[in-house]
C-alpha cells in the first residue's frame, strides 16, 4: 500500500497508538510514517489491520444476537 493509501484508511488516534507503539510522540510517529519510515508504515498497517478485525468480530457477534 501506498502512503496515500494507508492515510486514507487512518482514523482519530491510529497516530496516538503508533507514537506508543514505536515510543516516541504522536506528532514524530506521523512525521516519520509521512517521511516514508519503514517501521512506521508497518506498524500503522498493522494497526489499521488489527482495528478492521476488532470490528468485523464485534459486528458478527452483534449481528449473531439479532
Amino acid at each position: 500500500m501506498t502512503i496515500e493509501q494507508i492515510k486514507e484508511k487512518t482514523l482519530y488516534g491510529d497516530y496516538t497508538l503508533l507514537g506508543q507503539v514505536m515510543g516516541i510522540n504522536a506528532p514524530a510517529a506521523k512525521m516519520r510514517f509521512f517521511r516514508g519510515d519503514e517501521i512506521a508504515k508497518k506498524a500503522l498497517l498493522k494497526i489499521i489491520a488489527n482495528r478492521e478485525a476488532l470490528i468485523k468480530e464485534f459486528q458478527k457477534k452483534q449481528n449473531s444476537l439479532h
